[in-house]
């Protein structure tokens, strides 16, 4: 199972700067944030499943985008599973004939480009020998992490959130747990605003973790753009017990 990142930045701002798109193998996104730009046609025409952790602009920008550059291009629909609240929120604000077309609608009805797939959490999906499960977690809209793997080996995605115990002393003690992609956006001069706004900030961050292995590689994402290495320095100092690694638009990772 490959993983590769397309996008991890918390905002634009440079030419590496994308934000949340990761791409596992050839078929399957986590989000559609910018970095989903990074694909030729050739590559999204592949795309056939869209796991959406939010219903917030990074993370789904590029998925409006991807559906208008498919359309009519393909024998099926791409199936983009979400929470029901998240699926609600996208066909009232954005895929509703003013922000954007309804492309379950396109090129018919009958044969559309977008298929929407409620998820339930905690139920693990298997798509051609890997499998995907949804955990609710902490943010200012419904939002849920994505749990990964090939049965032998994976990483979890907490999309964004703020302090979430009961996805770490669900994963903790996991074995096949190699690696996890975790938000930490606000350096600790704003961590009242990464409270309010359900992010985490370092040293909220290293208390969440306390608890979790220090095997674990714990990737580092949706970091503000400048305050990248400021973030990375205060995590480092708070939390020495554990591997901090900034996660990059170029990283890609085998399981």
């Amino acid at each position: 199972m490959k993983l590769e990142v397309l996008g991890c930045a918390g905002g634009i701002g440079g030419r590496e700067q994308a934000t949340t798109c990761l791409l596992i193998d050839d078929d399957i996104l986590l989000d559609a944030g910018t970095g989903l730009a990074r694909l030729e046609l050739a590559r999204l025409r592949r795309i056939r499943h869209v796991f959406l952790s939010h219903c917030h602009l990074d993370h789904v920008a590029g998925l409006a985008l991807l559906l208008d550059a498919v359309a009519g291009k393909g024998d099926a629909p791409v199936t983009v599973h979400a929470t029901g609240a998240t699926i609600d929120a996208l066909r009232a604000h954005l895929f509703n004939w003013t922000l954007w077309p309804d492309f379950t609608q396109i090129p018919s009805a009958a044969a559309p480009t977008l298929r929407w797939q409620p998820l339930t959490t905690d139920a693990p999906l298997a798509l051609d020998g890997r499998q995907i499960s949804a955990h609710p977690v902490n943010h200012v809209v419904d939002a849920v992490a994505y749990w990964v793997h090939n049965g032998h080996r994976g990483f979890l995605f907490t999309g964004d959130t703020a302090t979430v115990p009961a996805l770490w002393q669900r994963f903790g003690a996991d074995s096949r747990l190699q690696r996890v992609i975790v938000d930490c956006s606000f350096a600790e001069a704003e961590h009242e605003l990464a409270a309010r706004s359900r992010h985490f900030s370092p040293r909220a961050l290293a208390a969440d973790l306390r608890r979790m292995p220090a095997a674990v590689e714990f990737l580092v994402f949706h970091l503000k753009p400048g305050q990248e290495q400021r973030i990375m320095d205060e995590l480092t100092s708070a939390d020495p017990q554990h591997r901090y690694t900034a996660l990059a638009s170029t990283d890609i990772f085998h399981f």
